[in-house]
Order: structure tokens, then C-alpha cells, then sequence
């Protein structure tokens, strides 16, 4: 399961990994193991609810369901992010014959609805960026793009990958917490570490050092693990 692969990746700047747990001071590696072990009852939900011929309002409702249930279980926003997106790609690939179209055609509808607020939406007006409203609107790029060629060229390091997404993903998990500074040191250390892989020079120190840095200054970046995460669970399918 990708989200599992992404929190099994150690180290990881800010985030849970098997070291520690990043910024976070909230989670745990076990208790985000919990929190993938409940996605699949919402992938078969979600999927049971599009062939009942669910509407958009009823495909949300399913989502809002896993939400609520992943905070009874976790008492955190564990995987909120990764519920969202990975029940799109799950949808625009039993929908569309071309998953991309699928996900830029059913944003457009998610997103033409009024939605609750979040940190997402209020990183997007506050700071006039795209956010994972733009990723979504134009089929994933950081995943497509940059996630999985990276994981195709270099299947043995995967934080080859982490660091390609870093490099151009608009978080917003980072800049709710360190504004616009927070987006652009994650963009620097994504081109740093993508050199030093390529270059190829020891990583796992420097990655090390980045992870107390976040955590000196509480800087995250969810939105770069989701994305990560969606890019292993996309090529297993796609080489299954």
C-alpha cells in the first residue's frame, strides 16, 4: 500500500517516519500505522457508493465518513489529505479510461461546490497560491510528472522521488506552518537532496540534520507525503 511505503520511508524531514515523529508531536509511526490500516474500508465504501450510482454530495458523504472515523480512531487529522486524494484517483480510475482526465474532470466538479474550511483553503486565499486545489485541477503533476518517473529511474531510492516532489509541489501543509519561507526552504532542500542522489552522495545525514532543522522551526510538509504516497500506490497498480 503506498501510504504504508511512504510512512515506512526513513529519514524523512518533518515528518513520521521510523525514527521519529517529525514535526508532529501529535503522532506516532503506530498510530499512523493505524490510520493506513483503516483506508481500505473506505476504498471498498467509496467504491460501493460510485456503482449504487452515487452522486457527488454522496461520494463526499463517503469521504466525511473515513474522516470522522480516522478521528475516533487516531484522535488526529492523520491521513486527512490522503483520504481525499486517494479516493479521486481511486474514483477517476474506475470512472475514465485516462486517469488524469479523470482527476482534472472530477475536481472541477468537487471543487465548484461550497466546501468547509481548512487549512488548505485558507492557505490558498490568504497566500494567493494553488495549492492541492491546482495539483488536483491539472491531474496530479507532482505525482505524474515527478513522483513516478523518479521512482522508474531510480526503483532503489525512493527519497529520490520524495525529493523530486519536494522540488515543485505547492504544500500547503508548509506554508500554514512557516508562510511562504516554509514552501520555499522545503523546494531548496527537495533540489539539494535531488543532487546529492544524483551526484551520487550519502544522503541518510543530511536528511538527518534537515529533520532536526524542521523540527526546530515546526515545519512540515504533508502534502509532499501524499503525494509520494500516491506515486508508490500508482506504479504497484500500474506494474501489477
Amino acid at each position: 500500500m503506498g501510504a504504508l511505503r511512504e510512512l515506512e520511508l526513513t529519514p524523512k524531514p518533518g515528518l513520521v517516519d521510523r525514527l521519529d515523529n517529525g514535526s508532529h508531536p501529535d503522532l506516532s509511526y503506530e498510530l499512523m500505522e493505524l490510520s493506513v490500516m483503516l483506508l481500505p474500508r473506505y476504498y471498498e465504501e467509496l467504491a460501493l457508493c460510485l456503482y449504487d450510482g452515487g452522486s457527488i454530495s454522496e461520494l463526499r458523504a463517503v469521504g466525511m465518513a473515513a474522516e470522522k472515523r480516522m478521528m475516533q480512531k487516531c484522535q488526529s487529522n492523520t491521513h486527512k489529505g490522503f483520504i481525499f486524494l486517494s479516493g479521486l484517483v481511486l474514483l477517476s480510475h474506475i470512472v475514465f479510461e485516462d486517469i488524469r482526465t479523470g482527476i482534472s474532470e472530477l475536481s472541477e466538479e468537487f471543487f465548484s461546490n461550497p466546501l468547509p474550511e481548512s487549512n488548505g483553503s485558507s492557505v490558498r486565499r490568504n497566500f494567493h497560491t494553488g495549492g492541492i486545489k491546482l495539483e488536483c485541477l491539472e491531474g496530479l503533476p507532482s505525482v505524474f510528472e515527478a513522483g513516478i518517473p523518479a521512482l522508474n529511474r531510480r526503483p532503489d531510492n525512493p527519497h529520490y522521488a520524495l525529493a523530486c516532489i519536494m522540488e515543485r509541489a505547492d504544500d500547503s501543509t508548509s506554508i500554514h506552518r512557516c508562510g511562504m519561507e516554509g514552501l520555499k526552504i522545503v523546494r531548496r532542500d527537495g533540489a539539494e537532496l535531488k543532487k546529492l542522489i544524483e551526484e551520487g552522495e550519502p544522503s541518510e545525514r543530511w536528511l538527518a540534520a534537515r529533520n532536526e532543522y524542521y523540527r526546530s522551526i515546526n515545519l512540515t510538509m504533508g502534502g509532499c507525503a501524499d503525494l509520494l504516497a500516491l506515486s508508490f500506490a500508482l506504479k504497484d497498480f500500474n506494474r501489477s
